[in-house]
């Protein structure tokens, strides 16, 4: 379970920019390990969108399929 409260690092947010638009939010949130809402309260924060069309995404970015 992702842990609650932990500080977005330079890092994260460097992550966050170059996935948004090419995953979901919940997407994006397994690669970062928070949940999906704190990846939409951050990106809300930054003015970053998370809008996103499906097949847009970037083959570079590898995401954990899930069972």
């Amino acid at each position: 379970m992702p842990d609650s409260r932990r500080p977005w690092s330079e890092d994260d947010i460097a992550k966050l920019k170059s996935m948004a638009g090419q995953l979901p939010a919940r997407e994006i949130a397994a690669e970062l390990g928070r949940s999906p809402g704190a990846v939409v309260v951050e990106a809300s924060k930054l003015k970053i969108s998370l809008a996103w069309r499906s097949g847009t995404a970037r083959p570079d970015i590898k995401v954990q399929e899930s069972a």
